[in-house]
Order: structure tokens, then C-alpha cells, then sequence
């Protein structure tokens, strides 16, 4: 409803349109102007690009990065992969295919075990950070039952957990923008959760007063996160909106987590469930509405059609 609400504030039209197996030749049949696409897919590892898929085979405008750049975002060990090949860092990690695989040596302990192709932090909690071969190679047979795809193994970094937004594009013309940076404060956490923002975190305890926008961190730190995000924006070749998350160890190293390309937008303040991105408008001093009117606004600029 917020969005729908925000594109009607913006003077434009909409018309609904579920993203199931008959979201194609409704698709065909409406042709909108352009598609602001909410939908994470029916099934499979690239299912955030099933709607982008159809508006290009239809040549539809859509929000949103394109089909490649989604499948990227959905699969955390190519992001990663494609990130360090530009220099960027993220953290040492190894994918396994197979529960029984040798762990390479340079990964050390604490690590901690993620299926590679889920978001929303699903299939990930505390209990996924492992301090022994027992308990790793105990979790990893569970992960690999239970989600039937690749686990990435990650070295678990302790630390202060960022999050940075972003609105635009990068052309000729303009550079995207960067929204306040969000903070993650672990300090009231139950100790069930530990310091992992975890599938459990994100439903079960979720509280809007576990986080800090605008973050209050210092200038030099503010200028890494902003400058390894817009690298990472750009060698992602996302489009009009992304999130980056990092981590900032105790040594001050800083790590890229994971790309958002497909954003949650969810704002309900009586219920407390508010998504980043629009803390991260609201942080501005701006509203749900612009927040949608900008968004959809950079894919207009992006096709020309503003």
C-alpha cells in the first residue's frame, strides 16, 4: 500500500500486476510505461530476474538493476568473486558443494556458514558462526539438506556492521547518491542472536531501536564505506537503487558482505517494521513518498523518458 500511495503521490498512474507463472503475458497485454518491479521470483538460484527477464524480452522500462546484476545480487559467492577481481575486499571465503570438502587453509576459525543463493538473511543465525571442524562440518550437513545449493564459507568478521544506500545511476552526467549511512547496534541483542543480523534478528526480534541512521561514525570512516559502495555500485553494474553491507573489524579493516539489489521497502512505524532503505530516506528528512517518486524517477532519467 505505502508504494502504491507514494506513485499516486508522484501524479502517476498504476496498475497491479502479481509476479506468478501468468506475470509474462500479463505483461504483454497491459505494457505499462515502466515496471517498478517488487517481485523475488517463484523458484530457482536467479529468481529476483524472472520480472526483469520479461520486461526485456517485452522491452519494458523497469526500476532496478538488470537481469544480470539481480542473479549477481542473489548469489553472494559470484558477487564476491567478481568484487576482488576489481580490488575490492570482502571476506576470505571458500563455496562448498559437498559437506565432506576440505577447507582451504587460509580460512581460520571463527567462520561462519551462509546458503549461497537466499536473501533476507534466510538460513542464517548465530548459530552459524563456527569455532570447531566438528561443529562446521555438523552445520554444513544440516545447511546442505535443508537448502540443497552451494553454502558459502565465510571468516566470520567481529565487529561494527554497516549499511550503505544508494539512489541514481552513474552516467555522463551524474554519479548516484548516497543516503545516510545505517549502523547496526548489536549491544541489545538477545545473547540467542549474537552479533550475526540474522534470519531470526530480522523477524522474530526485529526492533527499529537495534539501529542507527545516520550512523555516528567518523569522516574517514564514512569516506571508505562511501568510496569501496560506489566501487562496488559500479562494478556490479547495478541501476536507480542498491544497498552494500560491510563489516568494520577490531583492526579497522572494512569488508563488503553482500549487495541488495532488489530492496526491501517495507515502513510501518505501529508495527515497528521498517526496512533500511526507507530508514535511510527518512534519515534525509524526506518521506515514503519521494522516496518512491526518486527511485522510479532515476529509471525514467536512465531510459529518457524525463
Amino acid at each position: 500500500m505505502h508504494v502504491m500511495h507514494g506513485i499516486e503521490k508522484a501524479g502517476w498512474e498504476y496498475i497491479h500486476i502479481e509476479a506468478d507463472e501468468n506475470c509474462y503475458e500479463n505483461l504483454k497485454k497491459t505494457r505499462p510505461d515502466i515496471v517498478f518491479n517488487r517481485a523475488e521470483g517463484i523458484r530457482g538460484e536467479s529468481r529476483e530476474s524472472h520480472v526483469p527477464s520479461f520486461c526485456e524480452m517485452l522491452g519494458i522500462p523497469y526500476v532496478g538493476s538488470g537481469v544480470m546484476a539481480n542473479a549477481i545480487g542473489l548469489d553472494k559467492p559470484t558477487a564476491k568473486i567478481i568484487l576482488e577481481s576489481h580490488g575490492l575486499k570482502t571476506a576470505p571465503f571458500q563455496v562448498l558443494e559437498d559437506p565432506e570438502e576440505s577447507i582451504r587453509d587460509n580460512l581460520e576459525y571463527p567462520l561462519i556458514l551462509k546458503p549461497s543463493h537466499e536473501g533476507s538473511s534466510i538460513g542464517i543465525n548465530w548459530d552459524n558462526v563456527v569455532y570447531s571442524e566438528h561443529a562446521l562440518r555438523t552445520k554444513l550437513r544440516t545447511m546442505h539438506e535443508i537448502y540443497k545449493q552451494p553454502i558459502l564459507l565465510e571468516k566470520y568478521i567481529d565487529g561494527r556492521e554497516f549499511s550503505v544506500g544508494f539512489v541514481g545511476n552513474y552516467s555522463s552526467a551524474e554519479t548516484p547518491t548516497i543516503l545516510p549511512i545505517l549502523e547496526v547496534d548489536f549491544s541489545s541483542f538477545p545473547e540467542e542472536l549474537g552479533k550475526v543480523l540474522g534470519q531470526k534478528a530480522k523477524s522474530i526480534f526485529d526492533d527499529s531501536s537495534n539501529y542507527r541512521c545516520p550512523a555516528n561514525i567518523e569522516p574517514e570512516l564514512r569516506q571508505r564505506l562511501e568510496s569501496h559502495a560506489k566501487a562496488s555500485f559500479k562494478a556490479l553494474n547495478c541501476k536507480d537503487w542498491a544497498r552494500m553491507d560491510y563489516r568494520l573489524d577490531y583492526k579497522n579493516k572494512l569488508y563488503f558482505l553482500e549487495v541488495n539489489t532488489l530492496l526491501g521497502i517495507d515502513y510501518d512505524v505501529k508495527r515497528d517494521e521498517l526496512s533500511f532503505y526507507p530508514m535511510m530516506w527518512y534519515a534525509t528528512g524526506k518521506k515514503y513518498p519521494d522516496m518512491v517518486r526518486e527511485v522510479i524517477t532515476a529509471a525514467l532519467k536512465r531510459y529518457g523518458l524525463v
